[in-house]
């Protein structure tokens, strides 16, 4: 076996100089027997699969920018894959795959500017510019898929109400450098879904929100992330010391399975560093989510 691995990392690693660059892919697929690879045009400062503590994979990072990637358990359960090098962040589905053609084992992250995602604001950023505490709405785009036509001021209407609502789902939480996002709740209106978010800063450094992606995790394709365009956002972007809001954000309503998941991502502008928060359908009101 051992023998049968090292010939497939041979092959692997003989034919990796000729491969071609392919798109940014949402997802990694690995096999049994044979080792996936990846490149990167700079130096990997983040490579984290799942939260971390994810042990059906094992992988190395070589020269800096080429990592090798490989299964350790018979079954391995598909998860995130985070990969940030230079100024680009990759967010992807890590999954296995009984059989694989070894060519489709081969992933280049590098040269793509337009497909990778950067960890800076700016251009359709969800954070907006507001300097202080006050709520502040805005049209806020995702640079991965068109943003739908919609009616602004009624749009700010709904959210502002939506927004005053008391409810926080703290069964949905995560906390990362002492900001704490918690799901508050859903609805979903004239083929808009609306999304509240109660983000607390609990230390006394002010946190700006550099970017918020949106995407929704399929059960029934759990290679693929379908990213949700932010077409409206309401709240505030800057958070001083133990500031703590609700923040609605405004996105197409896309059909959701009981299985499915919204994974919500939020980028501190300073550090680059993101924060990942998952929702099942459970949080979301039942007459959003079809069987």
């Amino acid at each position: 076996m051992k023998q049968l691995l090292l010939g497939v990392f041979c092959v692997c690693l003989l034919s990796w100089s000729n491969a071609s660059g392919q798109t940014q892919p949402d997802s990694i697929i690995t096999t049994k027997g044979a080792v996936t690879l990846i490149t990167c045009g700079s130096s990997i400062s983040t490579f984290q699969i799942g939260d971390g503590k994810n042990s059906d994979y094992d992988y190395r990072i070589v020269d800096g920018n080429v990592v090798f990637i490989r299964p350790v358990v018979a079954n391995p359960r598909p998860t995130n894959l985070v990969i940030r090098e230079g100024d680009n962040i990759f967010y992807m589905i890590l999954a296995y795959r009984e059989k694989v053609e070894l060519s489709k084992l081969k992933y280049n992250l590098s040269g793509n500017a337009a497909a990778s995602r950067p960890a800076t604001g700016g251009t359709g950023n969800a954070g907006g510019t507001s300097t202080g505490a006050n709520t502040s709405a805005e049209p806020a785009a995702d640079d991965n898929a068109p943003v739908p036509d919609i009616d602004t001021v009624t749009v700010s209407n709904i959210a502002a109400d939506f927004i005053k609502q008391r409810k926080v789902q703290r069964q949905y939480e995560t906390t990362s450098e002492d900001i704490t996002v918690t799901f508050s709740q859903a609805m979903s209106l004239n083929n808009l879904m609306y999304l509240c978010f109660r983000i607390k800063n609990q230390s006394g450094t002010p946190y700006q929100v550099g970017k918020i992606t949106i995407m929704h995790k399929v059960h029934t394709d759990t290679t693929t992330l379908h990213h949700l365009p932010i077409a409206y956002k309401k709240g505030p972007s800057f958070f001083g010391g133990r500031d703590e809001e609700n923040v609605v954000f405004v996105t197409p309503a896309p059909v959701l399975k009981k299985a499915d998941e919204l994974i919500f991502i939020m980028y501190n502008a300073a550090t680059k560093n993101q924060i990942v928060l998952y929702v099942p359908m459970a949080g979301l009101p039942k007459y959003m989510v079809t069987k």
